[in-house]
């Protein structure tokens, strides 16, 4: 039931970071201090592209979350939280983005630690001696 929830939650905040990045690029960046132009703009719409692209797996996952097929789909998303996470922090270390940028990449990566751990528990066997 927790993997459930977690994969809507998830769900949730791709659809609601995707419609962000697609709609209004500007107000994104400038969460991030990023001064807004074309060329970012567009960018962060292609990368609301990629985000919108993953919500139909990470909604999917949700009906078998312990299936092999689910467990690909957690494996992306936990890449996914890992990998943005190290780009974000790499970003604030070469002062491309503010300090508001710390508390995302650390919830991604307790996101991505909780999204791993979910999987292992669920493809443990229920019995040693199974």
């Amino acid at each position: 039931m927790f993997l459930k929830t977690l994969l809507t939650f998830i769900s949730l905040l791709l659809a609601l970071s995707a419609i962000g990045f697609l709609l209004f690029p500007s107000h994104m960046l400038a969460v991030a201090g990023i001064a807004s132009n074309p060329q970012t703009d567009f960018l962060l719409r292609t990368a609301g592209v990629g985000l919108a692209a993953l919500l139909p797996s990470a909604w999917a996952a949700r009906t078998a979350p312990a299936s092999p097929l689910s467990r690909t789909v957690l494996a992306g998303l936990a890449g996914y939280m890992f990998l943005s996470s190290a780009v974000d922090f790499h970003a604030y270390t070469q002062s491309l983005v503010n300090w508001s940028s710390i508390p995302s990449i650390a919830f991604r990566i307790v996101l991505g630690a909780v999204i791993v751990w979910q999987m292992l528990k669920e493809t443990k066997p229920d019995h040693p001696n199974s």
